[in-house]
């Protein structure tokens, strides 16, 4: 059969996308803390014989809940529609020529290669070579499987180690475990910002109910009615609960994963969202040397024959210790300078690819009738006591490594004679924007350490490049003391399983850590990080186990996802800020003037048209004009809310003022409460727009979302109040008043904000 029966039969290797039932999903959002409050306060106003400002409570959060749902779907599509540039694909045999393919387009009878990091993408059967495959996330089992010739392999599992030739025998729903090439994905507990978000909304909540308390004991030892109560206690509640809040935090979430999406340097794809968050708090990033700090673009820049050996001579048995279907860097290099000098690889009869563990390559050749078996690889690990020649071999090392160059020794052992041949010094360049973003990134408060496989004095040679300041220090050195991750700059002669153990001392230190990896052993210290980078060609392993995916090489995409997020951060803390202000301001003039009247000023109904017309304010402050944090994010929610305390106090100030001046005039209870109404609206425009930024609020625009929903807000609450709709209505006169008074406020907490102790509450 040809491409397209075969296509007609088989279809493509997929699987049909599970769609997420919607009506399940707007159930759930009514089924957490925040809707339960909602709803017992619809129950509590229902029976209090509120039925109307109860219906309008119900609609309001049942709104909310729609909202959610479509932003959740919205984000989700946005998703899926980025990730189909970091789709999964294979090296293939079709037309006669081995090529990149698709993992979607693969058919039974096609033939791939695999090698290590490979996420195998169909069911098939092995034909040459033997690999390591780890199949845990699909079968549990913690061991990896080797697989030999004429043995099966299964989509979904992970060469380790070797590579293979197999041909595919099935795809997408025919495969035995039903999947095809995306891994599981992983659950993750929420993020430092979440937890402290809601610390901040149970406090409140807290807060709230021991004022409701209070004033229910004083009004039954007053004897006030009990209706005065119970009014007051629902209105607190609806105060209490931050309606808008999941909308809002999933919008701010997703426009900074659009941000990223679109960023001039090169986009940066977010497999999860979360991780838009927690990049505003990283302090900390441990980044690769190859293809992040330096070009990827490796030659051979030295070579030293040892010995009686030639240099060509030398060549010859490193190529035979290389394989040129395999897109290795290093082994990329060899093979080129070695056709530039018009050396042949020697014939060999058995090759061994290259893993982390014995940090070499091997082949066995025949040399004249007699099988000489070839090393090539870390010097560190090859120039053995038993080595022949190796005092020179550690001199030209150290030599070479001190010029910066990738050092790599080539050992034959004959006849049970170990030697060393000669070394290959390999220079792969700093990138020329590497050591103004690592200061850029210093300036931003993030610290960048360097882990690398070179050696001691390569990675020092290649530190100084950098300008990367700090200890240099070995794997072997930071297992016997985990504190030099604290303030080391670099950590060379490291394995990937030594990030974990970096990432283990950082975060034991409170330290939030971004960690960029391209391999399939990066995979655990991806998953570890609270920021796990996959960087641009990482194996497919690694990009379904980081949060962040750069399609760009080098580090410009990680710190625009750090200046990113931190407007993130800016916009959530604004909402944090002025919802602790706004539930101070209206717990403190409620209680003061039902103290001093036995009368609630707000009733369940005014409550309500508080809530509508700030929700679309708190979902629109997700995409405002926020500059980013010239430093990593952290949160002091006791500092904080004494900040917001004293901001408070302006609004609070300014509301019992006029409020007392509208019963110095003789307005009735009725009208009284729409001028505390239209007040608490008017404040809230003018207090967020206070508290928005550290800087005098004037010089960071607005964005235009939210300038038309606090316009909407405004005339939401003028129409009310000037025509009487639902309520009493306000004398016009009164408007100039309140007007006036809200431009008050605005500078009032503009000018205290700017006090140098509360800014410090306020925004560090």
């Amino acid at each position: 059969m040809n491409e397209s029966e075969l296509r007609l039969q088989y279809g493509y290797n997929e699987l049909p996308q599970k769609k997420e039932n919607l009506a399940l999903l707007y159930v759930q959002t009514l089924w957490n803390p925040l809707a339960w409050t909602m709803e017992v306060t619809i129950l509590v106003t229902a029976l209090s014989g509120s039925f109307f400002e109860s219906i309008l409570i119900a609609v309001l959060l049942c709104t909310n809940s729609l909202i959610h749902i479509y932003q959740r779907h919205s984000a989700d599509a946005a998703l899926a529609l980025l990730s189909r540039t970091m789709q999964i694909t294979v090296r293939a045999f079709r037309s006669g020529a081995w090529i990149l393919l698709p993992a979607r387009e693969l058919l039974p009878g096609d033939l791939i290669r695999l090698r290590t990091g490979d996420v195998i993408a169909a069911d098939a059967i092995t034909e040459e070579g033997n690999v390591s495959v780890d199949l845990s996330s699909l079968t549990g089992e913690s061991l990896p499987v080797e697989v030999g010739v004429g043995e099966p392999l299964y989509s979904g599992g992970i060469v380790q180690h070797g590579e293979a030739t197999a041909k595919v025998t099935a795809i997408g729903i025919s495969t035995k475990f039903g999947k095809t090439t995306e891994l599981l994905e992983v659950a993750h507990p929420p993020t430092h910002m979440e937890q402290v978000v809601f610390k901040v909304i149970r406090y409140l909540f807290l807060a709230n109910m021991l004022v409701a308390l209070v004033v229910v004991l004083f009004g039954i030892l007053a004897h006030v009615q009990t209706l005065q109560i119970v009014t007051f206690v629902i209105v607190i509640l609806l105060m209490s609960v931050p309606v808008a809040f999941p909308t809002m935090f999933a919008v701010a979430q997703s426009y900074g994963a659009l941000q990223l999406s679109r960023a001039k340097n090169g986009s940066v794809l977010v497999r999860r969202l979360a991780a838009v968050q927690e990049a505003a708090s990283m302090d900390v990033l441990c980044s690769d040397k190859t293809g992040t700090l330096t070009q990827n673009t490796l030659r051979v820049a030295e070579v030293t024959a040892l010995g009686t050996y030639t240099q060509e001579r030398l060549l010859a048995f490193a190529t035979a210790a290389s394989d040129e279907s395999d897109e290795d860097a290093i082994d990329h290099a060899i093979f080129t300078y070695a056709s530039e000098e018009n050396v042949l690889p020697l014939a060999r009869t058995d090759f061994t690819p290259f893993d982390f563990t014995s940090k070499r390559t091997e082949a066995d050749v025949s040399l004249e009738g007699v099988t000489a078996h070839v090393e090539k690889g870390l010097p560190t690990v090859l120039l053995t006591d038993t080595t022949l020649q190796k005092t020179e071999a550690v001199r030209v090392v150290e030599s070479m490594s001190a010029k910066g160059l990738r050092v790599l020794a080539v050992v034959i052992t004959q006849e049970s004679v170990r030697k060393c041949i000669g070394l290959i010094g390999l220079a792969d360049p700093i990138r020329e924007d590497a050591p103004q973003l690592i200061r850029e990134l210093n300036s931003l408060g993030v610290r960048v350490m360097m882990i690398t496989g070179d050696g001691l004095l390569t990675a020092k040679a290649i530190a100084a490049q950098l300008g990367l300041e700090g200890e240099v220090f070995t794997a072997k050195e930071l297992k016997e003391n985990p504190a030099l991750a604290l303030t080391g700059s670099v950590c060379a002669e490291a394995f990937p399983e030594d990030k974990l153990t970096i990432i283990a001392a950082l975060q034991k230190e409170g330290h939030i850590v971004g960690m960029t990896g391209d391999g399939v052993n990066d995979a655990p210290a991806l998953q570890q990080a609270e920021v796990g980078i996959a960087v641009e060609c990482a194996a497919e392993v690694a990009k379904q186990s980081a949060s962040l995916i750069l399609t760009n090489p080098g580090l410009e995409g990680v710190r625009d996802a750090v200046l990113v997020s931190r407007s993130v951060y800016m916009r959530i803390h604004t909402w944090v800020v002025n919802k602790v202000v706004k539930s101070i301001e209206i717990l403190f003039v409620s209680a003061i003037i039902f103290f001093i009247t036995r009368m609630y000023i707000l009733s369940p109904l005014f409550g309500v048209l508080i809530l509508f017309a700030n929700d679309f304010v708190a979902i629109a402050i997700a995409t405002d004009t926020a500059k980013p944090m010239k430093t990593p994010a952290t949160w002091n929610v006791k500092a904080l809310s004494v900040g917001a305390l004293l901001v408070a106090v302006v609004p609070i100030i300014l509301l019992l003022g006029v409020y007392g001046i509208a019963q110095y005039l003789g307005y009735s209870v009725d009208t009284s409460r729409t001028i505390v109404f239209t007040m608490l609206i008017y404040f809230s425009v003018t207090t967020l727009l206070a508290v928005r930024t550290h800087e005098h609020s004037w010089k960071v625009a607005l964005s235009k979302t939210l300038s038309i929903s606090l316009l909407f807000s405004l005339v939401f609450a003028s129409i009310l109040s000037g025509f009487g709709l639902f309520i009493t209505p306000m004398p016009l006169s009164f408007f100039i008043l309140l007007i006036g008074s809200a431009v008050l406020n605005f500078f009032g907490i503009d000018a205290i904000k700017r006090i140098p102790w509360i800014t410090r509450k306020l925004y560090v």
